[in-house]
């Protein structure tokens, strides 16, 4: 069987991009399929939500992953999910029970589920007018390809932190596959390291659970961003610019951008509280260095040092390309460009070659500092759809 396109990836970004194309473009359940190793969509995506105890998401509610901008509005307003805590400021932030709830209601109701094959892909391969996607059990052969990959697996460990768990203390990181927020227990000091959104959620949900001593950790003060970049990113504003430079300084831009390690008004008024009502303990400081003592650690600073039993690390992720491997065969085999940092150099249409496209971090050096999120998923629809429409790419598909 012949697919007219296969999406390499099953999160946000892979979703939405199978139910714009299905709904949006020429194609139809049977030329498209999600691959993802998971047993469900959106498997990472919430696991990485669990593990954090996120309670909102910080993107408003135009933000998701169906096609009308005002879908989860109207679905929140339905006698059976209208909920005071629906929603927060600023921009009707979503709860992760809604948006999870809406989620699931546009996979069942797009039956986007039928679309996904169980694999990881391993290898491809640059056939006669398709290509060949290698995975453990199966070759898959399609026309069109879309890399959907996020940045999950690949959480970045300070190198002090990698040694520490080498020598048998307890350290997690908060999007390690294996890490179960659910499994922590109480027991002596416990420092979450990293002070973003993630940070902050772990460690407030930490406090509320009535852990003895919650440390949060981070190398400067806790910063306050209502969202990961300036608005005007997402149109002409800032992206008009963006276009007309170089890809290094694109990179630097999307750099700039982002605001890591900050976290939404909302939740540096609930740090506060909890630090005043003894719940939990703000220290900025940078660890550089940690030692096994007493059974748990000694975590090093710059301006002190500070004793834990155990250790979460909410640090992000490393900057590198994600695919790993994977990546680096495809650009050996089909001659893709890269810049020097190296993501993809694309076009307007995302296309990395004539029958392989892009979103998400892979799609940043076009469509900015937005990519990873999930209004860059959204972008990534419009553009990608946009391509399918065209004549060029509609004579392809049969």
């Amino acid at each position: 069987m012949m697919l007219q396109m296969l999406i390499i990836g099953g999160g946000i970004h892979g979703v939405h991009l199978a139910h714009c194309l299905l709904q949006q473009s020429p194609l139809r359940h049977d030329d498209i399929r999600i691959l993802d190793p998971h047993d469900e969509l959106l498997h990472e995506w919430w696991r990485c939500v669990r593990n954090c105890g996120m309670q909102y998401l910080r993107s408003p509610s135009v933000h998701h992953i169906d096609i009308n901008p005002f879908s989860l509005d109207k679905y929140a307003a339905l006698a059976a999910n209208r909920q005071d805590a629906n929603f927060i400021p600023p921009k009707s932030r979503p709860s992760v029970e809604l948006f999870h709830r809406h989620c699931r209601m546009v996979i069942d109701d797009h039956r986007l589920e039928s679309l996904q094959i169980r694999g990881r892909a391993l290898e491809m391969l640059n056939g006669n007018g398709h290509v060949s996607v290698v995975t453990a059990k199966e070759t898959i052969l399609a026309r069109f390809v879309l890399f959907a990959l996020g940045m999950g697996e690949q959480p970045l460990w300070p190198p002090w932190a990698a040694r520490l768990r080498e020598q048998g203390v307890l350290v997690n990181h908060v999007f390690d596959p294996g890490f179960r927020l659910k499994d922590i227990q109480d027991g002596g000091p416990i420092a979450v390291i990293g002070a973003g959104i993630s940070g902050g959620q772990l460690a407030l949900h930490l406090a509320k659970k009535g852990f003895e001593s919650v440390l949060l950790i981070s190398k400067r003060a806790i910063q306050v961003s209502d969202f990961d970049f300036d608005p005007g990113w997402l149109g002409p504003k800032y992206l008009g610019r963006f276009h007309r430079q170089s890809n290094d300084q694109r990179r630097q831009q999307i750099m700039a951008a982002r605001a890591k390690g900050s976290v939404p008004r909302d939740m540096k008024l609930a740090l506060d509280k909890a630090a005043a009502m003894n719940q939990l303990t703000c220290i900025a400081d940078d660890i550089t260095d940690a030692k096994c003592q007493n059974g748990g650690a000694l975590l090093i600073g710059r301006h002190g040092q500070y004793e834990c039993q155990k250790i979460v690390l909410a640090t992000g992720f490393t900057e590198n390309r994600p695919g790993n491997g994977f990546i680096n065969q495809a650009i050996k085999e089909f001659d893709l460009k890269a810049a020097a940092c190296g993501f993809p150099v694309i076009g307007p249409s995302l296309q990395w070659h004539e029958r392989i496209f892009v979103t998400g971090p892979l799609s940043e050096l076009q469509v900015g500092p937005s990519a990873r999120n999930i209004a860059g998923a959204r972008h990534s629809g419009r553009r990608i759809t946009a391509a399918f429409n065209k004549e060029s790419i509609s004579r392809k598909v049969i």
